[in-house]
């Protein structure tokens, strides 16, 4: 399956050159007769060209950016770039994803892709303002530090728009348990390049049937695996294993129709029962497939989704979700929601200030970072009876105990992130677990009253770490508002 997240931004560097016709000083011009011949020119500009190649390759951020070969490119005093010229960037025009400059190229915006320069100097601010003003995308960069954190920002739009999502709905374009999520999928392609395949959940059950009676050693190869390496375990094997047949049923559909992201329902489907009779819940798929670079939501919650991708993306780590509850001053907020009385466990533990409780059983074990070791886990069963794996991560056992929280609005144009400090972690034995305490920077209380009155919604996406600033330069490269929250 082609990771979204591992795509590359096609830098294409153009070096321009003025070559004069003749030697002769004027109001930009100055040097001896030497110094501006022809033939002097020439010579000096190919030893640049030569010299910035190799700046290039010692300096651009080959992580998320595919260096193309370079052109060199003359024009004369005229100001007019030859077609002949123009030809030298014409083969590969439908793979540069960004010209990156020395110097004006008059007609380059024919070719409608973005321009950056590298510059100390008046002209990028004088380039940037025009091509800007003209509806054409262009960057400026002081430095090629600043360049770098661009093309990192333009990797991740570009991550974006490879994206494609399977939602393995029940029939209903918004889930019966989010209202308040993202519904109008043409606009996701359309503002963001996001397709999706919206498809049965009922085809991921018939797929199972298929593996179960085919045999997959993958699934028993991934639940050993799964088991050896955690800490705990209150799950039998057996269970487990058909949480992972769910797991390779939702991959095999998604290789077939050509998808690297993922969501589907959960009221809708537990009132099937098909979860039931296979003995799983979608959980740990959740957890191993945001683990492989794959973004996934609970419940349908395409708002919810878009938070987890994007953050993701500008992450490179794995990342949580859940249902934002408050937690009052000395109280256990979910005794008072009157929900799972008996069943949830009481911490042993209170606090002594209002704080965010977000619980959900899908944290990954690579929310440290993709290329970073796995954090210590456990697995439960979400089930009185003991089935429906769920990977189980201390969030608060955490050197870095800072966080991003995040969701898109309704309409799919605006976000709103916060910064949070984890409190504490519960595991409970049943039900939705880990549940992590946040104390939110502008109160939990006024957090959860934006979500409602800034038409956000109720699940928020979490990743270690500041994004705020981030997702703010991503929102004015793609076009998408960000609001930080600080009450």
């Amino acid at each position: 399956m082609k990771k979204a997240l591992d795509v590359k931004v096609n830098v294409k560097p153009v070096f321009s050159s003025m070559i004069h016709a003749d030697a002769w000083e004027g109001p930009c011009r100055v040097g001896s007769k030497e110094e501006l011949s022809k033939e002097h020119e020439i010579e000096v500009n190919e030893k640049q060209f030569s010299t910035w190649r190799e700046v290039l390759e010692e300096h651009l951020d080959t992580s998320v950016a595919n260096v193309m070969e370079p052109v060199y490119i003359e024009f004369s005093e005229t100001f007019v770039v030859p077609d002949s010229e123009f030809k030298k960037l014409e083969k590969d025009v439908f793979e540069t994803d960004i010209y990156l400059i020395t110097y004006r190229v008059p007609g380059l915006e024919k070719f409608d892709k973005p321009v950056a320069m590298i510059n100390l100097g008046p002209t990028p601010v004088d380039l940037v303002a025009y091509y800007t003003d003209i509806n054409k995308e262009a960057y400026m960069a002081h430095d090629y530090e600043e360049f770098n954190e661009l093309l990192e920002l333009l990797q991740i739009r570009k991550a974006i728009a490879n994206t494609k999502i399977m939602i393995l709905s029940g029939s209903e374009i918004v889930p019966v348990s989010v209202n308040s999520s993202f519904y109008n999928l043409p606009v996701l392609e359309e503002k963001y390049g996001i397709r999706n395949n919206r498809l049965t959940y009922r085809m991921v059950f018939d797929e199972m049937e298929k593996l179960k009676k085919e045999g997959c050693e993958d699934v028993g190869r991934i639940t050993s695996g799964l088991l050896a390496s955690s800490q705990k375990n209150t799950i039998e094997k057996e269970d487990l294993t058909q949480d992972i047949y769910f797991y390779q049923a939702v991959k095999n559909i998604m290789e077939e129709f050509d998808c690297n992201a993922f969501t589907i329902p959960c009221k809708d489907l537990c009132a099937s029962r098909f979860p039931e009779k296979m003995r799983c819940v979608p959980c740990v798929a959740h957890s191993l497939l945001k683990d492989e670079k794959i973004p996934t939501a609970c419940e349908e919650d395409l708002s919810a989704w878009l938070a987890v991708t994007f953050l993701m993306y500008i992450s490179k780590k794995s990342v949580f979700m859940g249902n934002p509850v408050l937690v009052k001053k000395g109280k256990y907020s979910i005794e008072e929601l009157g929900i799972m009385k008996g069943l949830v466990s009481t911490p042993a533990y209170t606090f002594d200030e209002e704080l965010l409780e977000i619980h959900h059983s899908t944290p990954g074990i690579k929310m440290d970072g993709f290329d970073k070791a796995s954090l210590p886990y456990e697995i439960g069963h979400f089930t009185y009876e003991g089935w429906g794996g769920k990977i189980q991560i201390d969030m608060a056992d955490h050197d870095d105990k800072t966080v991003t929280l995040a969701r898109f609005n309704r309409s799919g144009n605006k976000v709103i992130v916060a910064k949070a400090e984890i409190v504490a972690c519960e595991f409970r034995e049943i039900y939705c677990s880990p549940a992590v305490y946040y104390k939110v920077e502008g109160g939990a209380r006024n957090l959860r009253q934006r979500l409602a009155k800034g038409c956000y919604g109720h699940h928020l996406a979490v990743v270690y770490g500041d994004y705020t600033e981030k997702m703010c330069s991503l929102g004015e490269i793609m076009g998408f508002d960000v609001e930080v929250f600080n009450a």
